[in-house]
């Protein structure tokens, strides 16, 4: 007998093999009517240092201005050029998740179901993972990785990283 699905999780990232997942979500949401939707998309970096604007690298600052290690912060000329970089990044994050939200829903929608979406913070696989624990998450749908080869190899891959790791069953979609 199929078990009872009552979380459908669907990871999207906006890829093609994420709008594949969405189709997959929509397909077993239509069989279990009564089970809750939700997508992610996992933002990688957290919103809060984004913002900030902190330096990409330690020892440097984004300017590319060396920073002493032994120094507890980073001195650098806080004029008005550092915050216009600080509240461009703000409108950036803010398009790219209102983008990632609204192709999300606009596929679902063509789909003919509802549901929600969350944005998640953070690594893309224990994003999902942790959030399918916490909200006890019945399956798991991701895309498929486009990476191959040495990429593949050295970097992992997000969708085998969540097979791996999920607290529940994992549908990866091609």
């Amino acid at each position: 007998m199929f078990p009872e699905l009552n979380h459908i999780i669907v990871a999207f990232d906006c890829s093609e093999n994420s709008k594949k997942a969405i189709e997959w979500g929509a397909s077993l949401k239509r069989s279990f009517p009564e089970a809750t939707l939700t997508v992610v998309h996992v933002f990688k970096e957290k919103v809060a240092q984004k913002a900030a604007g902190n330096p990409p690298v330690q020892g440097f600052a984004n300017d590319g201005f060396y920073i002493d290690p032994t120094q507890s912060h980073y001195v650098r000329d806080i004029g008005q050029n550092s915050m216009d970089h600080s509240n461009n990044t703000h409108a950036v994050v803010k398009d790219s998740l209102a983008m990632a939200r609204s192709k999300a829903q606009s596929v679902m929608g063509a789909l003919g179901v509802e549901g929600a979406f969350e944005i998640l913070e953070g690594n893309p696989a224990e994003s999902i993972c942790g959030f399918a624990k916490k909200t006890r998450g019945d399956v798991i749908i991701i895309g498929s990785s486009s990476k191959t080869g040495l990429q593949k190899f050295l970097l992992g891959s997000t969708s085998s990283r969540v097979a791996n790791e999920a607290p529940c069953a994992v549908l990866i979609a091609k």
